[in-house]
């Protein structure tokens, strides 16, 4: 047993498996790649006084690997400076998060016991 991506144990068959999935994936970025120098020149031998209509396809084919990509938990690779992409980074959200409400909640709970401590000396000073 080791770690990998997700910083997980995991067992050898499970790896495999991410492993074949990530050469998919390598598979079909070479594909993407080689489709769009076969498209623009397409586009470019017939039809430069057109638009450059092979855009549509290399952004829907970009848009759809780099969701991929995300399902992977390939990004932190890819962009390594996003933090947000991180396998850890929505459990470290979460404890945040709720670091901060637990402290909010304190602090509002004392708040009202003083408010209410306040409200019962007013209340005392007029009844004198």
């Amino acid at each position: 047993m080791f770690f990998i991506w997700s910083f997980q144990m995991v067992n050898e068959e499970e790896v495999r498996k991410r492993i074949k999935r990530l050469r998919q994936f390598y598979v079909d970025l070479i594909n993407f790649l080689i489709v769009t120098v076969i498209l623009t020149l397409i586009w470019y031998t017939f039809d430069t006084t057109g638009t450059f209509w092979p855009k549509y396809v290399i952004l829907i084919w970009g848009i759809l690997l780099v969701f991929k990509a995300y399902r992977m938990k390939l990004m932190y690779f890819i962009v390594p400076r996003s933090s947000f992409l991180t396998p850890d980074w929505e459990e470290k959200k979460v404890r945040e998060i709720l670091r901060k409400e637990a402290m909010h909640q304190k602090h509002n709970h004392h708040k009202t016991e003083k408010e209410r401590q306040q409200s019962k000396d007013k209340n005392k000073n007029k009844k004198k």
